[in-house]
């Protein structure tokens, strides 16, 4: 009877937990992130980090066309969206039947908020072997200064 008990104390482990959070995390990217178009595919996977004063981002983006890709930066924001369909035919029979016939339609939004701002006019992205590399300086913010008041 005690295994029956749904509250065991192995089902709280950090592994079944950690697994927990990653389904969650994967129904909710799927949801928000995926539009509902047939034959979609999604992107499956983004890196995002900070090294040496700069954003980087990478998106996995395999079989998509770099010039159907538009990126736009904001100082605190990136929108990456791309929609391509392609259609192959092939030839038809004595009866007019077609005998292949294939239509593809891919899409997908981003719209990432950054962690801190950038600048947009330096930066740079890169379409290699079907990931999306993004890098943008970190906007440098100049320090405090103490304001005199004049006396009129």
């Amino acid at each position: 009877m005690f295994a029956l008990t749904p509250f065991r104390s192995n089902l709280a482990s950090p592994a079944s937990h950690r697994r927990s959070l990653l389904d969650i995390d994967d129904l909710f990217n799927r949801l928000m992130w995926t539009p509902g178009i047939v034959g979609q595919t999604g992107l499956s996977d983004f890196d995002m980090y900070e090294q040496d004063g700069k954003l980087n981002m990478s998106i996995e983006a395999p079989g998509v066309n770099p010039d159907e890709v538009e990126i736009r930066t904001s100082k605190d924001r990136i929108q990456i969206k791309s929609k391509s369909e392609s259609e192959d035919k092939s030839g038809k029979d004595d009866e007019g039947k077609t005998w292949y016939s294939k239509k593809t339609v891919s899409s997908f939004n981003y719209d990432v908020s950054l962690p801190f701002e950038i600048d947009t006019d330096k930066a740079e992205a890169l379409f290699e072997n079907g990931v999306i590399h993004i890098s943008a300086p970190r906007l440098q913010i100049s320090e405090s200064k103490v304001l005199s008041i004049k006396k009129a």
